[in-house]
């Protein structure tokens, strides 16, 4: 990941892909249970630097566009620190997500287009925070 160079105040969003599959016959349980995850999870990851993450569905495959305030790395880590958050809901998703190393990857980032400019590869991952 390359970020640019910034002055302190101006703030800056990490975006990250993610690809994972659900198992099969678990489509849309999958979609039942992520209509409102448990407040505590979503605070969690608020509190460990998530500004925003969408999750779209083509047949199992699942795509995480993840936005984050810091790197993607940096929130696992303090997800990590702070320990389950709720167990409940830890075991559903594992019920629902397929395991191994091609189920649950980070994607490379291709292609990024502003109002303004384009990036290429892994120069659009970090991209001014939108105005309020």
């Amino acid at each position: 990941m390359r970020q640019t160079d910034t002055a302190p105040s101006e703030a800056r969003i990490h975006v990250t892909g993610r690809r994972t599959r659900v198992r099969p016959g678990m489509e849309i349980r999958y979609a039942t249970v992520h209509a409102e995850i448990p407040s505590a999870v979503c605070d969690a990851l608020a509190s460990c630097g998530v500004a925003r993450w969408q999750i779209w569905r083509d047949g199992r495959d699942l795509f995480h566009l993840i936005e984050t305030t810091d790197r993607y790395e940096v929130m696992v880590e303090r997800m990590l620190r702070i320990g389950p958050v709720d167990p409940d809901w830890d075991a559903i998703i594992s019920e629902l997500l397929e395991d191994g190393t091609d189920a649950d990857e980070i994607l490379p980032l291709v292609w990024t287009m502003t109002g303004t400019a384009q990036f290429a590869g892994a120069e659009g991952d970090v991209l001014p925070a939108p105005a309020n």
